[in-house]
């Protein structure tokens, strides 16, 4: 017994030894540790969807604090102050800002009077070149930011017109708004396995990283598929059975994997989206056996490398589509449980998940199996 595991070991180390020599193999492995690094990097610097040019009247107190709102908060999008309006125009005709807000001089009184209900005139005036969809979202950020001033107007219009304080002083009011006003965010992120998390809104660019490893794990796992039918086109599996060979796909493919794997979880670990050190190597480990799996059905299913070439740019696309990384669509639930980064990404915050991963791969380790007999036979 001891003795088989000692081969074993001395194989899988022949074939670890092997893989270290191929300069190919090491740029897979190289490139997402780069990626993560760079990502984590980038996450840590000032960026944003877009950018946005700020022009703030200096007399206009109101909109100096909608304007500090805007400039002092963590957020997806990337805002500067121009000292004029033309400038922050020419900023966005010159393409150096996705757009420009120019407040109005009298930010404070078209307030006021819009909380007196005497008429409505604009506050801000946007300039774009064209729209967008983090154009349409920001809008959402400048709504949010003058709403407390907006808020405050509506209250000290109440007070003073509606309930006759008109005796006392702006610093009262504003003090007793003050003592009132809820502080705190009004979300909280709570995951189906309990756990919470704070929301920030700087995580937009790490948020896809881990999905985009899942899919480079099943290209690693595709590419293993690949070493093995090459080999097998040599004759290095020629006096094996139709059974070895099919347990000896699993001992070259998990060499693959586990390397892979462990990239996987030190780039979670660089790039800012680790988790639980017990959670994250569990749900890695079923998810690198799911992928093994996986591309074992597909190497027997296309035969020959050409065909696993042929199939991996759809294959890739399929996964960027369907899997939960920058988009989750509602429809197609058939075709997302057939790719395994469908589960690996649900896994991480639902148990269920990871149970479900586990019998899918299962199913595809027994539809392997017969279809291994199957072609055996055939041949």
């Amino acid at each position: 017994m001891l003795t088989k595991i000692g081969d074993m070991l001395v194989r899988g180390w022949l074939i670890q030894k092997r893989l270290l020599c191929k300069y190919s193999f090491l740029l897979l492995l190289a490139l997402p540790l780069l990626f993560a690094a760079g990502l984590g990097r980038l996450a840590s610097e000032e960026s944003g969807i877009a950018s946005i040019a700020i022009y703030l009247p200096q007399d206009d107190q109101t909109a100096q604090q909608i304007g500090e709102r805007l400039l002092g908060r963590d957020s997806v999008f990337r805002f500067f102050s121009c000292e004029s309006g033309e400038e922050a125009v020419r900023m966005v005709e010159t393409k150096e800002a996705d757009a420009a807000w120019l407040f109005s001089d009298e930010t404070e009184e078209n307030l006021r009077e819009l909380a007196q209900k005497r008429r409505v005139r604009p506050l801000v005036k946007v300039v774009e070149q064209k729209d967008s969809v983090p154009l349409l979202l920001s809008r959402e950020v400048l709504s949010a930011a003058i709403y407390p001033a907006f808020s405050y107007a509506v209250y000290e219009s109440y007070a003073t017109q509606e309930l006759g304080f008109t005796k006392l002083g702006e610093e009262t009011l504003r003090r007793t708004y003050e003592s009132v006003a809820v502080t705190g965010s009004l979300f909280q992120a709570v995951y189906p396995d309990g756990s919470t998390e704070k929301v920030r809104e700087g995580d937009y660019v790490q948020a896809p990283l881990r999905g985009i490893l899942a899919i480079w794990l099943v290209i690693l796992g595709l590419a293993a598929a690949l070493f093995y039918m090459q080999d097998e086109e040599r004759g290095v599996y020629g006096r094996m059975s139709g059974a070895r060979r099919f347990l000896a796909f699993y001992a070259v493919g998990g060499i693959f994997l586990l390397d892979g794997t462990a990239v996987l979880l030190l780039c979670c670990k660089l790039g800012g989206v680790f988790t639980e050190p017990l959670k994250e190597v569990g749900c890695a480990a079923v998810f690198a056996f799911c992928v093994l799996a996986f591309s074992n059905l597909l190497r027997l299913l296309c035969r020959t490398p050409r065909w696993i070439g042929v199939i991996l740019l759809p294959l890739s696309a399929g996964m960027l589509a369907l899997c939960p990384i920058f988009l989750n669509l509602q429809n197609f639930r058939v075709g997302k449980r057939l790719l395994p980064p469908w589960y690996y990404l649900q896994s991480i915050h639902d148990t269920s998940y990871l149970y479900e991963m586990a019998v899918y791969t299962v199913i595809l380790v027994l539809a392997s199996a017969i279809l291994q007999r199957v072609l055996s036979r055939a041949a």
